[in-house]
Order: structure tokens, then sequence, then C-alpha cells
């Protein structure tokens, strides 16, 4: 499975989603521009896990220290399921009965847990496949920068030019923001299509940046969720050196933001 494959099962009646990571689960699903918030909210958030012989007391979240012994419940495959709130378990009726958890931070749970593969909503309309490499990218936040990359295969035609209206609110605002940011050198705007995708051109951003993405990507995306709205999609990228699309933005673009 890719770093971000969410599956979908046939919808039932469900609650889903009745809270703000489940929300941001399912945008994140179609909408890459929503995965750093979904990760974020994944790791700051409560997250229930199954346990032989644990009961839950009244506290709810548990602070487990190192030496603490508990037992996760895990599937015969070796994944871990966890969800994302306690209706999650008994979706789709196949928990029938209560069964023991704790609830735990996701920083937390997946700290004590290193190189643990997880299974998020294993019953639910929405779930997804958490991978150790995954979860050591979200720990360590290298994770942040992964999610704004754009994987292109060779035989793919890319169909890139200037957007028809032209978003001035959002250049002006994220001009603003960059002047804050010292370490962002110069930015670009275009829209972009891959040849054989149904979708529309949707908005993507080049930018010039001095070291990772990662350290001004959450702010941006922020920004732009403001302006542009929840449901628009809008792409990240990094300048970089023999690539073809950062060539588009240096050699046939002028930037819309460049450093004094």
């Amino acid at each position: 499975m890719g770093l971000f494959d969410i599956f979908k099962k046939k919808k039932t009646e469900s609650t889903f989603p009745e809270n703000e990571l489940e929300r941001n689960l399912m945008k994140a699903s179609s909408d890459i521009s929503a995965r750093n918030e979904f990760y974020t909210k994944l790791l700051w958030n409560e997250l229930i896990v199954l346990t032989n012989g644990h009961r839950e007391s009244e506290e709810g979240r548990k602070t487990l220290e190192k030496d603490t012994d508990v037992q996760l419940v895990t599937f015969e495959n070796g994944q871990i399921p966890v969800f994302t709130s306690t209706n999650r378990i008994f979706d789709k009726g196949i928990v029938k009965e209560q069964v023991p958890f704790i609830s735990m931070k996701g920083q937390d749970l997946f700290g004590f847990t290193k190189g643990a593969t997880f299974i998020l909503n294993p019953y639910s309309d929405y779930g997804k496949e958490l991978i150790p490499q995954e979860i050591e990218s979200l720990l360590n936040g290298s994770i942040f920068e992964k999610t704004n990359e754009m994987e292109i295969k060779e035989d793919t035609e890319v169909l890139i030019g200037q957007p028809s209206k032209y978003p001035t609110e959002l250049v002006n605002e994220l001009s603003n923001l960059f002047k804050k940011e010292t370490i962002v050198k110069s930015a670009y705007l275009a829209t972009i299509k891959m040849d054989k995708s149904e979708k529309p051109p949707h908005l993507i951003i080049a930018i010039d940046v001095e070291g990772n993405m990662s350290t001004i990507s959450g702010k941006v995306g922020a920004l732009a969720e403001q302006i542009i709205g929840k449901e628009e999609i809008i792409d990240f990228i990094k300048i970089e050196k023999d690539n073809g699309i950062s060539e588009y933005f240096i050699n046939q673009t002028k930037p819309f933001y460049i450093r004094k």
C-alpha cells in the first residue's frame, strides 16, 4: 500500500464522523492538502486501543509508564487495531459486546509501540493502515514534508499553466506570511492537472526555501485553507534543481514573491 492509502467500505448507518480527527480522516482521503492536518490530529488526539483484560476506569485517558504491562489486542496478521472513537469499535456490528480498552494520545501510543503496524478503524467506512516507517516519520516530524511532495510517474503527462482567475487574495496573504519567514527566497503559482485525471486543474504553489518545507508547510497550508476553503485542493512543492515542474516555474513564470 502507498503511504496514504485509505480504504473505504460500503456505507451503512454510522455516527461517522463524530469528531475532528474523523472529519480530517475523511477529507485527507481525497485531498492531499489536508493530510498534514490529519497527521497532526492523529498525533495529538486521543486514540482507542483494545486490551486483553484491562478494564477502562472512569478517568478514561491513561498515561502509561515504561514498565507498565499492558497487552494490546493484535489481529492474526500482526496489525494492532486502533480507533478514532469508542463508537468505531462497534461499526458494522462486527464487535457485538463491550470490550476492554484504553485511550491514549497518539504520540504516547506510537512511542510505546515502535515497530508495530496499526490498522485505523478496521470496521469503519474510512480507515487506514499505519506502517512502522510512516509512524516513525510522524514521530520525528519528517512526514510533514513528505505529504507536500507530488509523486509523478515517468510516463504521466502533466498539464501545467496559469489560472484563468488569478487568486489575488491568496497571493497577497501568502506574500505577507513569507515576509516573516526568512527561509523563503521566492514563491511561484500555477495550476496543474494530470492528463488522464477526471479532476479539474487545481492550484500549485512552488516555494524556493532554504532547508526543509516542513518548517513552514503547516503555516502555509492553514493560511491557504482559510482563504480558498477546505473543499478546494492546493498543492505545495519545493523548488528543486533538475526537476521538470520546478524548471517550468523558474524559466516560464515570474515569482509572485521574492525575498528582499
